[in-house]
């Protein structure tokens, strides 16, 4: 979240924020005074379809495997040919995909998101 200061309107203390995508609570700690709002970040309102493309990779670790079995729901033996051959592992929202992308890139997955994904 940004570092943006919130000044309360009652007493021009500086709020304290809390952030629960989507909602902005702000409360001053000086007078009491509350207010929410929301606030989305530009991945909440992107409506494009991205695809997460496995690039196919001869010696798939353990752990790639158990990756692309828990996300796919794809049994042990389906997931190592599927790593082996590579293909379209997921399609989705912005958010989805940066999940999805995150726990590849944590357990060194070869793979690219088409359209350019940003994030």
């Amino acid at each position: 979240m940004e570092s943006n200061k919130y000044i309360c309107p009652d007493c021009g203390a500086e709020m304290l924020q809390e952030y629960e995508k989507p909602a902005l609570n702000l409360s001053c700690p000086k007078c009491g005074c509350k207010i929410a709002t929301t606030k989305w970040e530009e991945i909440d309102l992107d409506d494009t379809v991205y695809s997460i493309c496995i690039e196919p990779f001869e010696n798939p670790t353990m752990e790639q495997i158990k990756v692309i079995s828990k996300s796919t729901g794809m049994n042990f033996a389906a997931s190592k040919t599927f790593l082996k051959s590579g293909g379209i592992l997921f399609r989705g929202s912005a958010t989805e995909i940066l999940e999805k992308k995150k726990t590849l890139e944590a357990n060194s997955c070869l793979f690219h998101i088409a359209p350019t994904f940003k994030y």
